[in-house]
């Protein structure tokens, strides 16, 4: 571009080629039951918390227990397949790296292809794939106590507790799915360090 001026007419641009390529592969854009599943999902148990004070999360895999989890988790990895790691923690430079590193070692281990998504950003791009994609991927989900949290205002609950919601409803949604898929729940972001050489 020869100017940021020019940036409008790039958005323009690719807005009327993704309308484009819609109409050829004969694709609603504006329709994704899947995402809209886990929003649904996420609704109801933002309801559950309204009511019981607290969500049921089923047994997440703890730090300790990574290890032998994982090693079992990855071992149903076949050729073809795909390792999707859907990270709900603080996004920063180093927290981005670590997830690298764990995604690189699962690659090594399992010879698929991996991919990382920091949620809930990741729901409305690959979040519609992994659930109405096709039936090849399996799913890690992360998940950890948060740091530093903050009350919504009027909503009584707090937007760790929102995103808390979000990620079990996403990993409910897969779940449907009979998708592969576990969630590590760990004490603080700063234990992915230790997940991630739980793996090498």
């Amino acid at each position: 571009m020869a100017d940021a001026y020019e940036l409008g007419a790039e958005f323009y641009r690719w807005e009327v080629a993704t309308a484009i390529a819609c109409v050829v592969l004969k694709v609603n854009a504006f329709d994704q039951p899947d995402v809209q599943d886990a929003k649904d999902r996420t609704k109801a148990k933002i309801a559950e918390y309204r009511k019981n004070g607290k969500f049921e999360e089923g047994a997440p895999v703890k730090l300790e227990n990574a290890r032998a989890t994982l090693a079992e988790f990855l071992a149903k990895a076949e050729p073809g397949d795909y390792v999707a790691i859907n990270a709900y923690v603080p996004r920063s430079p180093a927290i981005a790296q670590v997830l690298t590193d764990l995604r690189t070692a699962i690659r090594a281990r399992t010879g698929c292809a991996t991919t990382l998504g920091f949620g809930p950003r990741f729901l409305h791009s690959t979040g519609q794939l992994h659930k109405g994609g096709p039936d090849n991927g399996l799913f890690i989900q992360i998940t950890a106590e948060p740091v530093k949290d903050a009350d919504i205002p009027t909503e009584n609950m707090t937007f760790g507790t929102l995103e808390r919601a979000q990620a079990l409803g996403d990993l409910e949604a897969l779940m449907a799915r009979k998708h592969p898929a576990l969630r590590v729940h760990l004490p603080n972001p700063e234990a992915l360090q230790q997940l991630a050489e739980a793996l090498k």
